[in-house]
C-alpha cells in the first residue's frame, strides 16, 4: 500500500500525518518540507530504536542538506518521560546550538516523542518537530497528546498541546507482533472509536477483524480514524468533551498504583475501558450489548483479561487519588453511546457496588488460574 497523507487539525495549527507500509523509505522526500532552509537536526532516539533506523534517520536528515547530532534520550537504560529527562534533552540543544529554525526528530516509543514534543514547545518559544514513532500506541496517540512528564513521586503531571509538524508512521513496524507489544496500541485505537461516532464504531469491528489478520489497509484505516477522532475531542469547545481521550485511563492508573505496576500498561488500559463500561452502563445508560461488544473486540484482538486480588477499599482510594490529584472533582470520562464520552459524577454508592463485582471476578479468574 502507498503512504497515505492526512492532515491533523487544530485549528491554527496542522499535523502533516503520514501512514503506510514501507514509509521510513519516503523519509528523505518528507523531512525537506518540515523547515524552510535544512541546517541543523537533532535526532533523539531511545532503547527501541535499532541502528538500522537510527542511521536511516540519520541519512534521511543528511541527504535534505541537514547536519545532525544524535541524543540517546535512553541512556544505559529505559527512556523516561520526566522533566528531569527533559532538561538533560533541553541541554543537549543548547550544546548543539539548536535554534528555533532547526528541526528536532523523535525516534522511538511514547516516552521520547512526549519529551521531543514538550522540549521542541519551550525551545525558542517553539521550533519545528518531527516524530517517527515505532509503537502502535505512539502511532495512535502522539500527534495529538503527550505522555504528561512525571515530576519526582508526582507521575505523568506536565503536558502541553503537541505542535509536530511531521509524525511518519510505518506499519511495517507493527505487522506480525502479539497483543503484549500491540495491546496498548488496541486499547487507544478502541477508544477513539468509541469516542467518535456510532458509524464509526460500528466500522470499528471490520478493522478490528483486519488488524487480527495482520491486515496493513486496517491498521491505516484505524490509525487515520484515530486522528480524527482525538484531534476533534482535543479542540472541543466543550471542556468536557476534551476529556474522551482520557476513558479509561483514570482506572488504569488506579490499578497499576495498587498492584505497583507489575500490571502491564496494555492490560491496565483495557481493564480500565472494561471497568468504566460497566460504570457507564448504571451512571449514563450506556447500552449493555456495548459493554459486551467492547469486551469482544478486545477478545477478538487477543487482549485477555486481567487477573488480580486487590481490596475494595485500596481500589476506590487509589482511583479517587489518581483523580484528586489533577482534579479538585471526582469525576471519570464514560461513555453514554459511541459518540459521547464525558465526565460523570459518580455517586458512591455505585462506584462501590461496581467495584465490588469488578474485583470479585477478577480474583476469581486468578482462583481458576
Amino acid at each position: 500500500m502507498s503512504v497515505r497523507r492526512q492532515l491533523v487539525n487544530f485549528g491554527s495549527t496542522s499535523t502533516d500525518y503520514r501512514v503506510g507500509t514501507g514509509a521510513f523509505d519516503e523519509l528523505p522526500r518528507l523531512f525537506k518540507n518540515v523547515v524552510g532552509e535544512p541546517k541543523r537536526a537533532l535526532l533523539a532516539y531511545d532503547e527501541l530504536a535499532s541502528d538500522e533506523q537510527r542511521s536511516l534517520a540519520r541519512r534521511a536528515l543528511i541527504d535534505c542538506g541537514f547536519t545532525v547530532e544524535e541524543y540517546n534520550a535512553a541512556g544505559k537504560g529505559a527512556c523516561e518521560a520526566s522533566l528531569d529527562a527533559s532538561s538533560s534533552l533541553m541541554r543537549m540543544l543548547a550544546s548543539s546550538s539548536i535554534t528555533a529554525d532547526d528541526v528536532m526528530v523523535a525516534l522511538g516509543g511514547a516516552n521520547v516523542c512526549s519529551l521531543v514534543s514538550y522540549c521542541g514547545q519551550m525551545w525558542c518559544g517553539g521550533m519545528s518537530c518531527a516524530a517517527i514513532p515505532l509503537t502502535l500506541d505512539a502511532m495512535c496517540t502522539v500527534p495529538t497528546a503527550m505522555r504528561p512528564l512525571s515530576v519526582d513521586d508526582a507521575p505523568e503531571m506536565v503536558s502541553v498541546r503537541p505542535g509536530w509538524s511531521l509524525v511518519v508512521c510505518d506499519i511495517d513496524l507493527v505487522l506480525g507482533k502479539d497483543a503484549r507489544e500491540l495491546g496498548l496500541g488496541y486499547a487507544y485505537l478502541l477508544g477513539a472509536a468509541f469516542a467518535s461516532s456510532r458509524r464509526v464504531w460500528e466500522q470499528c469491528g471490520e478493522k478490528v477483524a483486519g488488524m487480527a489478520d495482520d491486515d496493513p489497509v486496517a491498521f491505516a484505516d484505524a490509525l487515520c480514524a484515530a486522528q480524527t477522532s482525538r484531534a476533534g475531542a482535543v479542540r472541543s469547545a466543550n471542556p468536557s468533551a476534551r476529556n474522551s481521550i482520557y476513558y479509561g485511563i483514570s482506572t488504569a492508573r488506579a490499578l497499576r498504583a495498587c498492584l505497583k505496576e507489575k500490571l502491564p500498561s496494555h492490560l491496565a488500559l483495557a481493564e480500565g475501558m472494561r471497568f468504566e463500561a460497566r460504570l457507564a452502563h448504571d451512571v449514563c445508560g450506556l447500552d449493555v450489548d456495548l459493554v459486551f461488544e467492547q469486551d469482544d473486540r478486545f477478545d477478538d484482538l487477543g487482549v485477555e483479561e486481567a487477573t488480580f486480588d486487590v481490596d475494595v477499599d485500596t481500589f476506590i482510594d487509589a482511583l479517587k487519588r489518581t483523580c484528586y490529584v489533577r482534579s479538585n472533582r471526582f469525576m471519570l470520562a464514560l461513555p453514554k453511546f459511541p459518540g459521547a464520552i464525558r465526565l460523570c459524577h459518580i455517586e458512591e454508592d455505585v462506584l462501590r457496588r461496581h467495584a465490588e463485582a469488578y474485583l470479585a471476578s477478577r480474583a476469581e479468574l486468578l482462583e481458576e488460574l
